[in-house]
């Protein structure tokens, strides 16, 4: 029975895919040329950059030296820069070689695995609203909500964490080690984005999420495409982000774009469980701490862009 509701989308997805089957192979190949064009160019030399980092011992080295838990810092800095999900990546790669530990690892997927820069202000603040300042203002939501989770609302240990009979490896071993790791991860990552799109695809050629943002704007009074981007949105941003061209960068609809990046969509969520699906890492607070930096971070953006009036 616990398994009945997923036998029931799998049956149905079957269907879908036999009726509308042009409409999958239209979203594969979409699929792919993001995945060639975007995914693979801009993440996977992150990938290799942070395995690399890993493999040689550069956080143990760090968290010695300076007697902190500098592994928490450096999976910020990697969250907020690297761009999903490369922050999940550097954090399960650390929990495997004993730098971080079970409880620590838990609570620094949920604030420590966000968008880039160059996404947000790039795709969004120029692609989306032709406007660096808000792009800025969405990286700036994003950053801030993230930290204030961190600070205020993430519960972990206090005691600081490093292992101590970690050996690092030469550079050549630990590049061959990073690279194939970092195409193992590419791989799940472009399969979860050809799998949304697929769905995404499927449900707009039968009209559903036409219907469902339909009725929303006639309940809210917002634009039909505002609300077609929300719901593409809780899927995979990389289609939102496309649904959003044309709308003014308004506080509503840069409350919009700044959920969505702080959400990340479930195309995200299941990339990074896919990254940590070695480990023994914990997912029990992940949906809803990534909620509520959405929330947060949306919030954040509408009373910026209210004040500044961008």
């Amino acid at each position: 029975m616990k398994s009945f509701p997923a036998i029931c989308a799998a049956g149905c997805s079957l269907v879908m895919l036999l009726i509308f089957p042009d409409a999958a192979k239209e979203a594969v190949i979409s699929g792919l040329e993001t995945c060639g064009k975007i995914i693979i160019p801009s993440l996977f030399p992150f990938f290799v950059a942070i395995n690399l980092i890993v493999e040689l011992g550069a956080i143990v080295a760090l968290c010695r030296i300076l007697c902190i838990r500098s592994a928490k810092f450096a999976a910020f800095i990697i969250g907020i820069t690297g761009g999903y999900p490369v922050g999940a990546a550097y954090i399960a790669e650390s929990r495997r070689r004993g730098e971080i530990s079970c409880e620590e690892a838990s609570g620094l997927l949920v604030y420590c695995n966000n968008s880039g820069p160059a996404f947000i202000i790039g795709a969004v603040g120029t692609g989306v609203f032709h406007s660096i300042s808000a792009g800025l203002i969405l990286y700036a939501a994003h950053i801030i909500s993230a930290a204030l989770y961190g600070k205020l609302l993430n519960v972990e240990s206090s005691e600081s964490f490093c292992s101590k009979e970690y050996k690092s490896a030469d550079f050549s071993s630990a590049l061959t080690t990073a690279v194939k790791k970092s195409v193992s991860s590419i791989i799940n990552v472009c399969g979860f984005v050809l799998a949304f799109s697929v769905v995404l695809k499927l449900l707009n050629a039968n009209g559903l999420i036409s219907v469902i943002s339909g009725k929303m704007a006639e309940l809210t009074h917002t634009q039909l495409k505002f609300n077609y981007a929300l719901i593409t949105g809780l899927f995979e941003i990389g289609n939102c982000i496309s649904e959003m061209q044309g709308l003014l960068p308004s506080p509503l609809n840069m409350a919009l774009a700044a959920f969505i990046l702080g959400w990340g969509g479930f195309s995200v969520h299941f990339q990074t469980l896919s990254l940590i699906a070695e480990t023994d890492i914990k997912t029990a607070r992940y949906i809803i701490g990534r909620f509520l930096i959405a929330v947060m971070a949306s919030a954040i953006a509408f009373l910026t862009a209210l004040i500044f009036r961008i």
